[in-house]
């Protein structure tokens, strides 16, 4: 057993740690005191500086730290492998954090056609006839792209007897790749009778 260097600052309990330990610590505790001691020493400017910064909305703690291209590519490559080899553990997460298991759950409050554009399905019919036109079908520009219903969602859901999200999922026709072309922004905000201002 090593020779004691330093107490418990609530118990008095004699400990030792490392001399480069005892440099960087603020107190040395024993493990049934160790909550106390951080009570009892605060916390440093540094520390609240990050804990302001994690409480404000909209701020990533990440910011600033070089994220390199293929590393980004290689975690999304594993991701994809782990969800295709696991689709039971995939679906069982989808269930626990969907509907009233949600933590922003409100009731069930979002108009029906908001609600099925927020499906992970919708997201993927979105990207698949983006990725099949690859410019938009009435300019031809291949930056800004978004997803155009042929057959608007909402005439879709009547035609089809849609009244919740599962129907929704289950329905062939609202994920019909022929039903969508792709469209720069500029086009589809004219195709609906808007102004785009950006």
């Amino acid at each position: 057993m090593r020779t004691p260097n330093s107490k418990c600052i609530i118990c008095e309990k004699p400990l030792y740690r490392r001399p480069g330990e005892l440099s960087r610590v603020r107190h040395v505790a024993c493990m049934e005191h160790r909550a106390q001691a951080q009570i009892l020493s605060g916390i440093t400017d540094a520390q609240r500086r990050g804990l302001s910064l994690g409480r404000e909305k909209g701020t990533n703690h990440l910011d600033g730290i070089p994220k390199s291209t293929e590393s980004n590519e290689k975690r999304s490559a594993s991701h994809k492998i782990w969800c295709a080899e696991n689709p039971d553990k995939v679906a069982a997460r989808g269930e626990k954090n969907r509907g009233e298991n949600h933590y922003k759950w409100n009731g069930g409050v979002s108009r029906l056609n908001t609600s099925i554009r927020r499906l992970t399905e919708h997201r993927k019919w979105m990207e698949a006839v983006r990725d099949r036109d690859g410019k938009c079908q009435k300019c031809g520009r291949t930056d800004c792209l978004e997803s155009h219903h042929v057959v608007p969602l909402s005439e879709l859901l009547r035609q089809n007897g849609i009244t919740n999200r599962e129907k929704a999922r289950e329905c062939v026709a609202l994920w019909d790749l022929s039903n969508g072309i792709a469209l720069c922004i500029p086009c589809h905000y004219s195709l609906h009778g808007r102004h785009y201002a950006g």
